[in-house]
């Protein structure tokens, strides 16, 4: 497929959050639960040769990251980027699904069909898959400019489900085919053709 080596992208969900169950957490800074996390000590073997480290600078993420640099799995200083942040939800955010129903039934339509929809007061459904299609030319880019061939990224659901359908080339749309859990790791491999998806959940 290529003369060089394809990156291989380690995507980490940050823990179980402390956002009441249901609710929509995007730009809201919350912490994690405090449970769920031992999930990923068994995931640790993979992570050991990581050449480069990226997280989210929300406060779940570098809660994740810090557990597992307690757990010897980051090495050298990560490399915070705020176009790894969630979505923010606007007004929907912490809001269950039945709220949103309930106060903005109107707008459901359009939120279906979701890559023209902004979410009310907050961000352009556009606007986000820019910056994770960005991250992605920046990882995909990283084996020829830098050498690295493993990438870490802790960051959030969104952000990973848009991740994989941009490298795969399936529209962000369809983004809730990929049930990304709390706690988990997905593997992508990038070539300069395009992706392929190695694990879901790991």
């Amino acid at each position: 497929m290529t003369d060089y080596m394809p990156t291989r992208l380690f995507l980490l969900r940050h823990g179980p959050a402390s956002a009441p169950p249901g609710c929509f957490a995007g730009s809201s800074d919350i912490s994690l639960s405090g449970q769920g996390l031992t999930r990923l000590d068994n995931i640790r073997a993979q992570l050991k040769d990581v050449d480069c480290w990226y997280c989210s600078p929300m406060l779940r993420t570098r809660q994740t990251l810090e557990y597992l640099q307690q757990k010897g799995c980051s090495a050298g200083e990560p490399l915070y980027d705020e176009r790894l942040r969630e979505i923010d939800f606007g007004r929907w955010e912490l809001k269950t699904f039945a709220d949103i129903v309930a106060k903005d039934e109107e707008l459901l339509a359009a939120w279906n069909q979701y890559l023209d929809f902004v979410f009310p007061g907050g961000e352009a459904v556009s606007a986000f898959i820019q910056r994770v299609e960005a991250m992605l030319a920046v990882f995909g880019g990283m084996e020829r400019s830098t050498g690295t061939n493993t990438v870490a990224v802790v960051t959030h659901g969104g952000v990973i489900r848009t991740m994989i359908c941009l490298a795969l080339g399936i529209s962000p749309r369809n983004y809730l085919l990929f049930d990304v859990q709390p706690a988990s790791l997905t593997v992508l491999e990038l070539f300069s053709e395009g992706g392929v998806l190695r694990g879901l959940n790991l």
